[in-house]
């Protein structure tokens, strides 16, 4: 600490009395020398204490119960980082600007589809016991099997394969050696299956069709292999404090189901007994997640135990933008023109569903990995999610985010139309791909990376999420006891999207630069793949994007 005071010489002439005193040495002249380093331990002391009673109280700050306190973390390491010059580069992030778009009329007190489908609205908000819905009854479609949504889009390609995928040596580099020696032994979370569970939801298993992943880890600011993304979760949040996250989208669930096989009724799509397990999901929109949030709604009616929870619930559109998608006429083929932001917000309307996302909070405190039929608590919940290649995927979100039934009324389907659509599929697919570099994917919800989506629904908890294929999706549907047969959205069926051109957008319709831009806007979902051993259609342009 002596070190932080550093001795200063004495110079007689700086002592020097007046013309009208008589001189006399100074004070400091006559104190001995063991009163002086005395005089310095006690300002020094002093110092300590003030430090670290700052300390406690900063620390005390930090045990908030503010579940949104890991997002505000990464956003003051963020910065830490960016002022140390030992960030990564993230030229290559979206955009953070947005669609604004008018929200005269918020309608909170609307009830909503918490499907997200334009099926009739539930009568409940916020929490919702799924034990007597009308899922039956809700138009299902033969399915294909790709699962939910779509697309022929090359069927071959949709399917990811388990395999190794070797990361690119570029993505994450640091400068600061130190740190860079200190991320060696950094534990990117435990990927360990099961030795003697015969499951699907056993991970790395023999039977395991799916791989462990822990989004906070990933994502860590310090150590993460995708730390350069993590300004985009910290915008996200900044979406969510203001209320303007995918405004008029769906509202993002998580539904669970707790399976006792005594209590079941037979599951006709399944060879033997029910398995015992408590399983929940993320819905990563265009991943089959509709069909899937159905699914977990009929087995509550198979006589499993659950509840659908609300973890956010985005702001409605007034009547008129959910009838014309804008109130701009001028706004038609320019992407520059965009609305501000709306800044008032209720407070009513702001906490209304407070209570809601703290019961999700508290249910996803008790996502575990998979375990043995005799170890589940009841709290316990093995948490997963659906991902595809992102190529497909963008295809997919173009047709649903124009107004495919389900997102009808989420106010900016008219203006995606009026901007990009094309007199064919690859022009209209190239406009939506300079649309996602010129205004960023938060437009509307299914645009959204997969990635965020993921660490969103988890609230960047310390959590496993088990993270299957696309192709899988059959399989997760006779789990829940319903037909992998069966599709809630077909993309390719007749008259579902907007226009011919739309269903008739395919993988097909990319090119080799067409491509590389759009796996700049996904590169994180493409790194996130390949972390867990998932190939893409971006893989060839990671060392140059």
């Amino acid at each position: 600490m002596a070190a932080d005071f550093p001795a200063i010489p004495y110079k007689a002439n700086a002592h020097r009395a007046s013309n009208k005193r008589t001189s006399s040495p100074p004070a400091s002249r006559n104190m001995p020398t063991v009163g002086k380093w005395l005089f310095c331990l006690i300002i020094v002391s002093i110092l300590t204490a003030i430090h670290t009673s700052l300390l406690l109280n900063t620390m005390d700050e930090g045990s908030s119960t503010d579940p949104w306190l890991d997002f505000e973390k990464i956003e003051e390491t963020d910065l830490a980082l960016k002022a140390s010059k030992t960030t990564i580069d993230s030229s290559t992030s979206s955009s953070t600007s947005t669609f604004y778009r008018d929200d005269d009329n918020e309608n909170m007190a609307t009830p909503v589809d918490l499907d997200g489908d334009d099926d009739d609205a539930d009568a409940n908000e916020g929490s919702e016991v799924e034990t007597n819905t009308d899922a039956d009854s809700q138009g299902e479609e033969t399915h294909q099997q790709e699962g939910d949504d779509d697309d022929d889009n090359n069927s071959q390609a949709s399917n990811q394969q388990l395999e190794p995928a070797s990361t690119p040596s570029n993505t994450t580099t640091v400068t600061n050696t130190a740190q860079t020696s200190t991320c060696n032994g950094f534990e990117h979370g435990d990927n360990t299956p099961l030795s003697d569970v015969t499951s699907i939801f056993n991970c790395g298993s023999s039977s395991g069709k799916c791989h462990w992943f822990f989004p906070s880890k990933f994502l860590d600011t310090s150590c993460g292999i995708g730390k350069e993304f993590t300004s985009q979760l910290n915008r996200m949040k900044e979406l969510f404090d203001s209320n303007e996250l995918w405004t008029g989208g769906p509202p993002i669930v998580l539904p669970s189901a707790s399976i006792v096989p005594e209590n079941m009724v037979v599951n006709p799509f399944r060879d033997g007994p029910w398995p015992k397990h408590n399983i929940s999901m993320i819905h990563v929109h265009k991943t089959a997640g509709t069909s899937l949030v159905i699914a977990f709604a009929k087995v509550l009616k198979k006589g499993a135990q659950g509840k659908r929870l609300t973890l956010y619930l985005p702001k409605k559109k007034s009547a008129k933008e959910e009838k014309t998608g804008s109130n701009e006429s001028d706004w038609k083929h320019n992407t520059n023109l965009r609305k501000p932001a709306k800044t008032e917000i209720l407070v009513t309307a702001q906490n209304k569903y407070i209570a809601a996302f703290n019961e999700s909070s508290a249910f996803l405190d008790h996502a575990v990995k998979y375990r043995q039929p005799d170890e589940w608590g009841e709290k316990d919940h093995t948490i997963f999610a659906v991902v595809r290649d992102p190529v497909d995927r963008f295809v997919s979100a173009i047709g649903q985010a124009t107004g495919a039934p389900g997102s009808t009324t989420n106010g900016i389907g008219k203006q995606l139309l009026d901007a990009c659509l094309k007199e064919t599929s690859k022009k209209t697919l190239n406009c939506f791909i300079e649309l996602m570099h010129s205004n960023s994917t938060w437009i509307e919800v299914h645009f959204t990376p997969m990635l965020l989506e993921i660490a969103f629904a988890t609230i960047n908890k310390d959590i496993p999420v088990a993270i299957f294929p696309f192709k899988e999706v059959p399989n997760l549907l006779v789990e829940l006891g319903s037909n992998p047969a069966q599709k809630k959205k077909d993309g390719k069926a007749s008259n579902y999207r907007k226009s011919e051109v739309l269903t008739n957008m395919s993988v097909n319709d990319y090119d080799d630069d067409m491509l590389k831009r759009l796996c700049s806007i996904y590169k994180m979902d493409a790194l996130f793949m390949n972390h867990i051993g998932m190939t893409t259609k971006c893989d060839r342009f990671m060392a140059l994007i």
